[in-house]
């Protein structure tokens, strides 16, 4: 079992190789006062949320490479409008050897994306030991649309965001980077998942340099939409 609570954000990152899963220092006491036992379950949840809030710290950026998000093309003609609702988590490919030992946990997770502007506020929400817990995010701009920029109040660094793929009514690719890895998410309006969409997100995942054994697919049933005021985790800009 594992303990500290909402502590638990910030002892448990997807490391800058996304092959394992490190914990950061302790954390301020702010987010320590409630303190809770965590089920493996609980470790796989919050990983998978902090994969786009804290990817990782330890690997640096060589002067004058090339990031390798930078060679992902944004979905052309992005709507911020068209995007925004609800979307499922189908799976992820990720490197995390943490996420190959607990993927079995995975619990059905649901994503709302609501337009601020050009840029996108993010609700997360999936059930915890059998509550449900929401967790918010934003997607600032970039300048260039489909491009997003993910800065955590307590993150270790930003996280970059690629809607690399959607058609908007049915499914989306996402890629997200921090510390040059990447890890790819695919998501859909409605289950099940169409044949096209799952070998588009395939075919991607191979190109991110994965392999079919590093994609986790997620629960179709058990999703929730609304979590009450003891169970939010507000990361957004203050």
């Amino acid at each position: 079992m594992w303990t500290s609570g909402l502590c638990f954000l910030w002892h448990w990152t997807v490391d800058s190789d996304l092959e394992q899963c490190t914990p950061p220092p302790p954390c301020p006491i702010t987010y320590c006062h409630r303190t809770a036992m965590l089920s493996p379950g609980a470790v796989l949840f919050f990983t998978l949320i902090l994969m786009a809030s804290s990817l990782g710290q330890r690997t640096r950026k060589p002067y004058g490479s090339t990031s390798p998000i930078s060679t992902i093309q944004a979905q052309a003609n992005f709507n911020a409008q068209q995007f925004a609702g609800t979307w499922l988590l189908v799976a992820v490919g990720s490197a995390c050897r943490f996420l190959q030992e607990q993927g079995h946990r995975a619990e059905a997770t649901t994503l709302h994306i609501a337009p601020q502007g050009a840029a996108m506020a993010a609700s997360t929400f999936r059930k915890l030991d059998g509550i449900c817990w929401q967790v918010r995010q934003l997607y600032g701009i970039t300048g260039v649309p489909g491009r997003f920029l993910l800065q955590a109040p307590r993150a270790r660094g930003p996280v970059h965001v690629v809607v690399a793929e959607t058609d908007y009514q049915s499914f989306a690719i996402l890629y997200l980077e921090q510390a040059r890895r990447l890890s790819v998410k695919l998501y859909t309006r409605t289950l099940p998942v169409s044949d096209s969409a799952l070998n588009a997100f395939e075919e991607r995942v191979r190109g991110a340099n994965l392999t079919e054994d590093q994609i986790f697919f997620f629960p179709k049933y058990g999703f929730c939409e609304t979590a009450d005021q003891f169970h939010i985790l507000n990361e957004m800009p203050k």
